[in-house]
């Protein structure tokens, strides 16, 4: 988190939540709203406990701020290995431009994760 970008806001005597102005994608919304509940914390703590190098938080937030960002409503995509998504069939090398609009939109996670699909950039 960039201290210049951030806010203190006292939520409560007891609770501060650091806030930030503006989110570049999903990962830091979701960010935020662990930070307010302390699940980061808590994650953190339990990775401590197992011998973890830390709880992925950050990996993550960067994965959803890259699949799901907010300034740009289009991206591209090409087809790795062919799926069927509501009655579409998706075939190899196809390349796909998905919006919010999309049938897909709601599946990228997966097929992203599956390499069924990867980002042309």
């Amino acid at each position: 988190m960039h201290p210049e970008l951030a806010d203190v806001v006292k939520v409560s005597p007891c609770k501060t939540i650091k806030y930030i102005m503006e989110s570049k994608g999903l990962g830091d919304t979701v960010a935020k709203i662990t930070s307010f509940f302390s699940i980061d914390k808590v994650s953190e703590a339990i990775a401590k406990l197992a011998g973890l190098p830390g709880c992925g938080c950050q990996e993550r937030r960067e994965a959803l701020n890259q699949l799901f960002p907010y300034e740009s409503s289009v991206r591209y995509f090409r087809v790795k290995k062919p799926f069927n998504v509501m009655d579409i069939d998706y075939f190899k090398g196809q390349q796909i431009q998905i919006s919010k609009t999309n049938t897909i939109y709601h599946h990228i996670i997966r097929l992203v994760q599956d390499e069924s699909l990867e980002e042309i950039i």
